[in-house]
């Protein structure tokens, strides 16, 4: 079994709680300590959790500072165990790496999961210069970059392939698409189906630095998207489509018959007017509504589910 901590001075730690539940998800084995605050007492609770692991367990120890006191304390209890790791300097990028790698942890993995996690933090050039990427590319390594916008015909090849998911989210390409439901689909591509983005170089710019190395990224207008997207060579490759409304996934799906999975995920909280509150990440328009009553009567299973993790409800019970 996988066991984490995130530990810190003070409230650092308990802070990063909420929002790598909100990416990862509750189910995850993790303890947090926010160490001399509240009447904590870090080494209680640093023994606590090294005397709780099986001999099976894998632990990764998150600190905020090397060598810090809270980083000092768990190296010291963590000696001479060959399956706890601790890392410190933690960051976003790279707790939610480590956390939702579904390999086994080796210290190789762990320094190849913190290399990938690093290249999340850089400087962001802007400019008005459109040519010029939002992320200055020359600064980093090739490897590093984030992906481009490719052409049509580096996105298909000669097999007829499938869509993944359709999946409604206002915010298109983020960190839940980039870091969660990327592995969980085993992406080789994004295709985002927007006007407004596909006219804005800016926009797409910034939608793209999101995307992990080896995802395939392009960026159509609605009309492009399902031109390419009926390709006869529209490839073997996992595709995920992003429309950023419930209307938008009415006219893909009534337009492509590959779609495995319609998926409403965050959608309404930034349109103005009088709405009607479905979940806490949907929120739909009468129109909206019935656009999704629609949808669901060309794809019965169009679900709402926020992250793989959560639990699907069908659209069918809100229309």
């Amino acid at each position: 079994m996988k066991k984490f901590v995130v530990a810190s001075h003070a409230k650092l730690a308990t802070g990063f709680q909420s929002t790598i539940e909100l990416f990862a998800g509750s189910d995850h084995d993790i303890t947090y300590i926010s160490a001399y605050v509240d009447d904590v007492d870090l080494d209680m609770e640093v023994q606590t959790f090294i005397s709780s692991l099986a001999d099976d367990d894998q632990a990764v120890i998150f600190t905020d500072m090397f060598g810090g006191s809270v980083n000092q304390k768990f190296v010291i209890a963590a000696q001479n165990k060959p399956n706890v790791f601790v890392v410190a300097g933690m960051n976003l990028p790279v707790i939610l790496e480590i956390i939702l790698s579904s390999e086994p942890y080796t210290t190789a993995v762990i320094d190849r999961l913190i290399d990938n996690g690093r290249t999340a933090m850089q400087q962001v050039y802007l400019t008005n210069d459109t040519s010029q990427n939002v992320v200055d590319e020359s600064a980093n390594d090739s490897s590093k970059q984030a992906p481009q916008a490719i052409e049509t015909d580096q996105l298909i090849n000669e097999n007829t392939g499938q869509i993944d998911a359709l999946r409604v989210d206002e915010r298109l390409i983020h960190g839940q698409i980039a870091m969660v439901w990327s592995r969980a689909l085993n992406l080789d591509g994004i295709v985002v189906a927007n006007d407004e983005a596909a006219g804005n170089e800016l926009q797409q710019k910034a939608l793209k630095m999101a995307v992990p190395n080896g995802i395939k990224v392009i960026i159509k207008t609605m009309d492009g998207a399902i031109r390419l997207l009926k390709d006869k060579r529209a490839a073997t490759m996992h595709l995920l489509v992003l429309v950023r409304t419930v209307g938008d996934a009415l006219i893909l799906s009534q337009q492509l018959d590959n779609i495995q999975y319609v998926n409403i995920g965050n959608v309404g909280k930034s349109v103005t007017g009088e709405k009607k509150t479905l979940t806490k990440f949907v929120m739909l328009t009468d129109e909206e509504l019935n656009n999704l009553k629609a949808l669901v009567d060309v794809y019965p299973e169009t679900a709402f589910q926020n992250l793989p993790s959560d639990t699907k409800e069908l659209a069918s019970r809100y229309v």
